[in-house]
């Protein structure tokens, strides 16, 4: 049995602990079912994306259309809006990476250039300073960390779509930041969800850059 079918066999447990750990945090800290019906999708669609499974895209349209409504509720009015582009994002990550590589078959994990990088701080300026004042003019929780993660959130979702390595780089920032923020809204259980997310998402970075360096000696031999 190779290491990626043990990976595949560890999602059901994952599952049942999620479970667990959401109905704990469900009755220490109350939240409604959406909040754990969102933790639940959010720990195994995070984890199916870190051993590159299919399935992850299914569930992750589940996990956003859920939070959606549970940031609604809670006056986060950009993570709700990010729900909406993640939703419409996750249709076009799923074909990608059915289809998205040579001669439309399964994508294989790539890494951007340094240059791009500056097209990504870019984006990542320009994209604050447009969500800032509308977030701000709705009356919305910390309007300009909401948003600036946010825009980080939508690029790190489309590198991710696209099979991007450095996709779990802004996703690690991301979770370090929101970690406070929604503690700070009383958020409890998607705040533990988004310290689980920062766990998987370091153990997505050292796969996939282990996949990606056995990809380039393929190619070179």
């Amino acid at each position: 049995m190779n290491l990626l079918t043990n990976k595949k066999l560890l999602t059901i447990p994952i599952a049942v602990v999620a479970c667990l750990v959401g109905l704990a945090m469900k009755s220490k800290f109350g939240g409604d079912w959406y909040e754990f019906l969102g933790f639940v999708t959010g720990v195994v669609g995070v984890y199916l994306v870190a051993i590159e499974h299919i399935a992850n895209w299914p569930i992750g349209l589940v996990n956003v259309a859920t939070y959606g409504y549970v940031f609604y509720n809670s006056r986060l009015y950009a993570d709700m809006s990010l729900q909406v582009f993640f939703f419409a994002l996750g249709v076009m990550g799923w074909y990608a990476w059915l289809h998205g590589g040579n001669n439309k078959t399964e994508l294989q994990i790539t890494s951007i250039k340094k240059i791009q990088w500056l097209w990504l701080v870019l984006a990542l300026v320009i994209g604050t300073a447009i969500y800032y004042p509308i977030i701000h003019h709705f009356n919305g929780a910390a309007p300009f960390v909401d948003s600036m993660l946010t825009v980080t959130s939508i690029l790190a979702q489309l590198l991710l779509n696209f099979k991007r390595l450095e996709n779990w780089i802004l996703w690690i920032f991301v979770d370090i930041v929101y970690i406070p923020l929604y503690i700070s809204r009383q958020l409890y259980s998607t705040a533990i969800l988004y310290a689980i997310f920062l766990v998987i998402a370091i153990s997505g970075l050292i796969s996939w850059r282990t996949t990606y360096k056995e990809l380039n000696a393929e190619c070179s031999a």
